[in-house]
């Protein structure tokens, strides 16, 4: 995605683009962005979504019936 196709969307759906153009040059949230990354790619995570719960890792998609097992599955383990 550009820049500009992420402003877009952020207009088409209601949001303040001009904040979120000045927010995306903000260094600090560059180095948030780097940071997750970084953690992300360590992890094994290359797309979105992901979970962590516990010490378990699911890349990809759940659903609520899966997200509930993942979490129970968690509360087991403690």
């Amino acid at each position: 995605m550009t820049k500009e196709s992420i402003l877009a969307i952020a207009q088409k759906v209601g949001l303040d683009a001009k904040r979120l153009e000045t927010d995306m040059a903000n260094p600090e949230w560059q180095a948030v962005i780097e940071k997750n990354r970084g953690l992300a790619r360590d992890l094994g995570i290359s797309g979105t979504p992901g979970f962590i719960v516990g010490t378990e890792l699911v890349p990809g998609a759940l659903d609520l019936k899966g997200l509930k097992e993942l979490i129970a599955r968690a509360g087991e383990k403690k």
